[in-house]
């Protein structure tokens, strides 16, 4: 499967709760991280998801948000992963940014330099990723 997307993880559904539309499912990554997908119950069906499955999420880098010190900070967000800044690649105008997840998975987020320079981003530096649940898309094999 090749997809635009620069994020692709793949894991085991490792907890499934149906709502009266949607779904919200755990997918337990080959590091140990854990990423939380938002889905229409129709998607499950289609995918044949349920625990012990395979799938693979996909996020695009443009929809990562990366701050510093969100340790004790609550956000909308369901996913927030601990890491380190691998690298920092400054464009014209967005730089993209690799977090190394605290279990080694990579996760790759575009950012405004603006936003670079006001973080004050750099390699080594630890940081949080933030995304929507809503924003995971699902796929099996």
């Amino acid at each position: 499967m090749k997809t635009s997307a620069r994020n692709d993880f793949t894991g085991t559904v490792s907890r499934l709760i149906p709502g009266a539309v949607n779904a919200e499912v755990e997918l337990t990554l080959e590091r140990g991280e854990r990423i939380v997908a938002i889905i229409t119950n129709g998607s499950v069906t289609a995918l044949g998801l349920k625990v012990g499955s395979k799938a693979t999420a996909l996020i695009k880098a443009s929809w990562v948000i990366l701050g510093k010190g969100l340790e004790h900070v609550r956000l909308s967000t369901r996913n927030i992963m601990p890491g380190t800044i691998e690298s920092v690649q400054e464009g014209a105008v967005n730089s993209e940014v690799i977090l190394k997840l605290d279990g080694g998975t990579p996760l790759v987020a575009i950012i405004t330099n603006a936003s670079v320079r006001s973080l004050q981003l750099k390699t080594g530096d630890e940081a949080f990723a933030a995304f929507k649940a809503s924003h995971v898309i699902l796929a099996v094999e």
